[in-house]
């Protein structure tokens, strides 16, 4: 018994001084956002890899797939400091998750895909263990957010290569038009570009709505607002990026997430089916393969060096915020979510 004892009192210093040591490492990333920031990705980019920012809202966090304590499938703190917006308190470290990040992150484990890419951003929330090891877990998305509360982020500081941007889902929830949402893209772009005129910016054509599932009580049905969906991304295709001919690809993620299999139950976030089909879709872009949107996984490999767990249904349920704070996220009404 006191054997027993013993350990499990090691087994506890073990972990007490493990989270020191992560919290020390969150502090100094809050002193140092900025610095830190950018001298690890001058780093990484000198070592030849790819620095990916990984930009947009709740699609970026990973919510339908990312694996939280606390508030479930919720972990975030935001610092503001003279109206900036700085990198969040990680999350702990887990076995599954970080939405498509998670899977690109996945898919660059296993050699024969021949893509490696490293990451950078103002939190790291919702990121699995994997990402921590190849340190591919920071990244840009902020759930709730609109187009025109990611605009001054996209002012932040950056040296990536590529950016990623998925944006304009929150917009069409909380009722704000197609106008006003192409006017705040158009900005995030320029924005981008004004801070790091050497990124290439893949912009999706941002998922469709489909209806929750029946196991969703208390989800809205926000596949009525597929129409507005439609017309924001052939805006995206056909102005957009004529607008920014040099800088912006355009990624097709409406046509590569379509029936209920691909979402989580709330009919809104991709489950990881759907997000496995937004990483594979990023990746063929920013490898220049043939669009695949009915089929974006075929010719990448998963099953060579396996580091993500797919979790069981009632894993991903528990995971997921109550349909109440999920609704009061996308309306950009939690108190949680300290907005710009």
């Amino acid at each position: 018994m006191d054997r027993l004892k013993g350990e499990f009192m090691l087994t506890s210093l073990y972990r007490f001084l493990f989270i020191i040591f992560l919290s020390c490492c969150v502090f100094c990333s809050i002193l140092w956002p900025n610095q830190i920031s950018a001298e690890q990705s001058s780093a990484k980019q000198s070592a030849g890899i790819q620095v990916i920012r990984q930009f947009g809202d709740s699609i970026t966090y990973g919510y339908g797939f990312v694996q939280c304590a606390g508030i479930p499938g919720f972990c975030m703190t935001y610092w503001k400091y003279n109206s900036q917006l700085y990198q969040c308190a990680s999350c702990a470290i887990y076995s599954w998750g970080g939405g498509y990040r998670g899977w690109m992150t996945e898919l660059a484990l296993q050699p024969s895909n021949q893509f490696l890419f490293a990451t950078e951003g103002y939190q790291c929330g919702g990121s699995y263990t994997a990402q921590w090891e190849t340190n591919s877990m920071s990244h840009d998305g902020y759930p709730g957010f609109r187009t025109d509360q990611l605009v001054p982020l996209a002012l932040l500081p950056s040296n990536a290569s590529i950016t990623l941007v998925h944006a304009g889902t929150n917009d069409f929830v909380q009722g704000k038009s197609v106008s006003s949402a192409e006017t705040n893209l158009t900005q995030i772009v320029q924005n981008l570009i004004s801070q790091n005129a050497n990124t290439k910016i893949y912009v999706a054509q941002i998922v469709r709505f489909v209806k929750p599932a029946s196991t969703c009580t208390g989800c809205a049905d926000h596949s009525v607002l597929n129409p507005l969906v439609k017309q924001y991304n052939e805006w995206i295709q056909s102005t957009l990026a004529n607008n920014f001919a040099k800088q912006v690809v355009v990624v097709n993620m409406y046509d590569a997430l379509q029936t209920q299999t691909d979402y989580s139950p709330d009919g809104v976030h991709p489950g990881p089916v759907g997000y496995q089909k937004m990483a594979c879709s990023w990746i063929r872009a920013i490898k220049q393969m043939p669009s695949s949107p009915s089929d974006p996984c075929n010719g990448f490999s998963f099953g060579e060096t396996k580091k993500q767990k797919i979790p069981s249904e009632p894993e991903l349920q528990k995971s997921m915020p109550p349909s109440e704070l999920m609704n009061q996220i996308m309306q950009g009404k939690s108190k949680n979510v300290l907005g710009p």
